[in-house]
């Protein structure tokens, strides 16, 4: 943040960037996104100095897996510069990717284990709508089973914005179902709020949904 917070903040107020805010909130990241490209950015500098260390000791010296694993070359040097050049931008280059595509590809993790959990957290919903419970009794309870870990992180999100930032139930529900990684979670939030704001039947909402997903 010390040496790059100012231009990410420039490249994310010009619009860039919005996919990687989008997936660091899909995977609960705490970091904003002008501070997670200054980490980008810090990475590619840290990674270009080893570069620059990787290259000029490969410029200078043959690399043997056997002891002394260092030994000088006897290969001009004009070559080995050639030779070795890509070093200095490869390293950079490929930690910045990698950096980048990170949350990405953990957001599609964690949507792979949100749906395995997701048809059973809607049956055991399902059992617990036909006792008459309101939506919010119904994620307290889930909440409190410790069997889908993944899934009561965005049921938590919803308690958050009722409890503490005093939205309905509606409005938490639509809130939390933008950031969800999972499409049939979001899908089952937008659903249920619906359901809620027209009145249905919660338990037939719930049923329908759990054997959709269980034959999916």
């Amino acid at each position: 943040n010390y040496y790059f917070r100012n231009y990410a903040n420039k490249l994310v107020n010009r619009g860039y960037f919005s996919n990687l805010n989008k997936n660091l909130r899909k995977i609960n990241s705490r970091l904003i996104v002008s501070s997670y490209i200054s980490m980008i950015l810090l990475t590619g500098v840290l990674s270009f100095i080893v570069g620059l260390i990787i290259f000029f000791t490969l410029l200078f010296f043959e690399f043997n897996p056997l002891y002394p694993f260092f030994t000088l070359s006897q290969e001009s040097n004009l070559i080995r510069f050639f030779k070795f050049l890509w070093v200095i931008v490869a390293l950079p280059v490929l930690s910045m990717v990698v950096f980048y595509f990170y949350p990405s590809s953990e957001s599609k993790n964690l949507r792979y284990k949100i749906d395995q959990e997701l048809p059973f957290v809607t049956i055991h919903m399902s059992a617990i709508a036909s006792s008459g419970i309101d939506p919010l009794g119904i994620f307290k309870i889930i909440i409190n089973s410790e069997e889908n870990k993944y899934t009561n992180i965005e049921f938590k999100k919803i308690l958050y914005l009722i409890n503490f930032h005093g939205e309905e139930v509606v409005s938490a529900l639509r809130k939390v179902s933008l950031s969800s990684p999972s499409t049939k979670l979001k899908e089952l939030f937008d659903g249920l709020a619906v359901a809620i704001t027209s009145g249905g039947d919660l338990h037939k909402f719930f049923n329908e949904h759990a054997e959709t997903m269980l034959l999916d």
